[in-house]
């Protein structure tokens, strides 16, 4: 029998109507009697779900509850308003777990300092990185240098090199993926809310992201300095990249 929804657990589901707590924790919402029965045909990973009181009288309503294997809350028409963005809910929710593809690619879009690609390796690897992919002018990912600046990075890596990262970037779009980049004209690192699977795009120092690259992002992202820092023109490459990748991808 469905139990009264409480109060805290309202709260709770509401809140999934914000992507930012969708994103912490890893559950979204589902809407509607079609919804629901596509998800369960697809063996979702769910978490409970709410009817209202004139729904659970209904027998499309019951043969649903019948399926389910969790949770299911009891609640009147007005609450269930606040549990949904449509604008007409039809009287059940449900709330499942997001199954995300944990992929990442970080890609080096000329990075030609071998010590900066070594570096960018080994934080790769620390935060966990799934692939890291070098464009044309990047260093060479296995040269003397690189490899002591990994400090052992590889072999926690793939690693690949790609001649055309435009057409690399269009492919990971196609499948779904966010594309994000350095670019001092971006949104602030500290406001910033990647989703995954996604690639995050270095350029060099000098010359920044190709066009070829920028063109393509999504969000460009900055790391804003003090107003006042004449001695310094710019964040280097490996340090900027560490900040970005745990923005990114760090716990």
């Amino acid at each position: 029998m469905p139990a009264p929804l409480s109060n805290r657990r309202r709260k709770a589901i509401a809140s999934l109507t914000r992507r930012r707590h969708r994103r912490r924790h890893d559950q979204t919402i589902i809407e509607g009697r079609r919804a629901l029965d596509a998800a369960l045909d697809g063996d979702a990973p769910l978490v409970d779900c709410v009817v209202t009181e004139a729904a659970l009288d209904t027998p499309e309503v019951q043969h649903l509850l019948g399926r389910l294997s969790v949770p299911v809350h009891v609640t009147e028409e007005d609450t269930m308003e606040q549990l949904t963005d449509v604008a007409t809910p039809q009287g059940i929710v449900a709330v499942v777990e997001r199954r995300l593809v944990d992929a990442t690619v970080l890609l080096l879009d000329g990075v030609q300092d071998p010590g900066n690609v070594g570096t960018l390796l080994r934080t790769a690897a620390w935060f966990g990185t799934t692939i890291v992919a070098a464009g044309p002018d990047t260093a060479g990912l296995y040269g003397p240098k690189v490899m002591r600046a990994a400090a052992g990075g590889h072999w926690a890596l793939t690693l690949t090199r790609t001649e055309t990262p435009g057409s690399l970037l269009d492919q990971l779009r196609r499948s779904g993926w966010s594309l994000y980049g350095a670019d001092l004209q971006g949104v602030r690192a500290d406001a910033w809310t990647p989703e995954r699977p996604s690639v995050l795009v270095l350029g060099s120092e000098a010359h920044g992201l190709s066009p070829a690259v920028l063109d393509r992002l999504d969000t460009p992202v900055s790391i804003p300095g003090a107003s006042q820092r004449p001695a310094a023109e710019s964040l280097n490459v490996a340090v900027a990249g560490g900040i970005l990748v745990y923005e990114w991808i760090g716990p």
